[in-house]
């Protein structure tokens, strides 16, 4: 009896040393797993750092881009077509007066401002413009 004794000690023992192998086992991967988790948050937030930083960095640029925008004169510009001078509102987009006045009846000088774009800055300039060149 004793050796039956033995032999259930030592298969106790045999199942408990697996019993707590196995434990260290799942304990030791759990922390490995644990640690790769915590790398991943880490990540994680790295990279939400650099986005937050990459929309902060947009958002300025946007707002100096805003600051700098070019403000179109208010006037108007007088342009050549089809030989004649032609008044268009700053934007050189929207048509505003057809003048009669020849451009090839101009000044040299006056000539090449118009075919460039010549840039009156109101209706008194223009005004004066239009009455000093037409005939």
């Amino acid at each position: 009896m004793s050796q039956k004794s033995s032999i259930r000690l030592l298969l106790i023992g045999v199942a408990a040393a697996l019993a707590i192998g196995g434990g260290i086992g799942f304990l030791a991967g759990a922390k490995k797993s644990w640690n790769g988790y915590e790398k991943r948050i880490e990540l994680l937030q790295e990279k939400n750092e650099a986005l937050l930083a990459q929309q902060r960095f947009l958002k300025q640029e946007e707002e100096v881009a805003q600051s700098l925008k070019v403000v179109e004169p208010e006037g108007f510009v007088l342009l050549e077509e089809d030989g004649f001078v032609v008044v268009y509102q700053a934007d050189r987009k929207t048509w505003f007066s057809a003048t009669g006045i020849l451009v090839e009846e101009l000044p040299e000088e006056v000539q090449e401002e118009v075919r460039k774009g010549k840039v009156v800055e109101g209706e008194e300039q223009l005004y004066n413009f239009l009455e000093s060149y037409s005939s």
